[in-house]
């Protein structure tokens, strides 16, 4: 029995990137959003809109460095909970 929810766990930690960073991305101040967005594009190493939103929305899925880098650059402001869609309100 604790195998399956040791297999459970893994999952839900492995699946925490594939929605993307959307929901940290919308909690961004509308005067911080320039400025995060450059600093995101240089944490994943891309430089053009396509591929920012592919990782945004989870098209395409971060490598655990990417991850960090995306995890430290919203922490810079104040945002904590990064991975996942966004739910509206």
């Amino acid at each position: 029995m604790n195998d399956s929810k040791t297999i459970e766990v893994a999952k839900n930690t492995q699946n925490k990137y594939k929605e993307g960073f959307n929901k940290g991305f919308m909690q961004l101040r509308q005067c911080d959003v320039k400025q995060a967005r450059a600093e995101l594009s240089e944490a994943l190493g891309i430089n053009n809109e396509v591929s920012f939103r592919n990782y945004r929305y989870g098209r395409l899925e971060v490598k655990a460095i990417q991850a960090d880098r995306v995890t430290a650059v919203f922490n810079k402001y104040g945002i904590n909970e990064i991975w996942g869609k966004y739910n509206r309100r």
